[in-house]
């Protein structure tokens, strides 16, 4: 009974800690180097193995959320201006100097083939003693406009309750 009882645990867990684990990942301040240091402390044999399972699920959950060949609403405002020409753009444009330079940076990533997932991931970490009371799903909130298919991704993934964690 005890062998079977752990069985159900340890089921129970690897789809709590995984989703969990994605939690961690959305959060801009943690990453995957957070996330593998916590599982190197955990269990040395399978730390390389956790993350790369928790990036495959999460590549797999983003690509459900952004279809795989369906434009974001980003690129698509980014294919319309790219039309226009760069005068038209600036007087047309309620973007400031700044919002246009994050297009054109999407822009790029796009050309490479880059999915937000990917992009996101490349960025590196903020600071957790400059965003130490930083509200996540405000931050996703915020980045939006640059990530609109991974936040819209984040913001159900952090809002979900621990409880209802095991029926996903």
């Amino acid at each position: 009974m005890a062998k079977r009882m752990m069985s159900e645990f340890e089921k129970y867990w690897d789809g709590y800690s995984v989703v969990l684990a994605m939690g961690a990942v959305l959060d801009p301040r943690m990453k995957f180097s957070t996330l593998a240091y916590c599982y190197s402390k955990l269990d040395a044999s399978t730390c390389e193995r956790k993350p790369q399972l928790v990036k495959s699920k999460l590549h797999m959950l983003f690509d459900k959320y952004s279809g795989k060949n369906a434009s974001s609403g980003l690129q698509k405002t980014i294919q319309n201006q790219s039309c226009m020409p760069l005068q038209k753009k600036l007087k047309s444009s309620s973007l400031g100097l700044f919002d246009e330079l994050k297009m054109h940076r999407q822009q790029l990533a796009t050309k490479t083939g880059k999915s937000q997932l990917d992009i996101y991931l490349d960025e590196s970490e903020l600071g957790f003693c400059c965003y130490q009371d930083m509200d996540v799903l405000q931050w996703w909130k915020n980045n939006s406009g640059r990530f609109p298919d991974l936040s819209t991704l984040a913001c159900d993934l952090l809002s979900v309750p621990n409880t209802r964690l095991t029926r996903l």
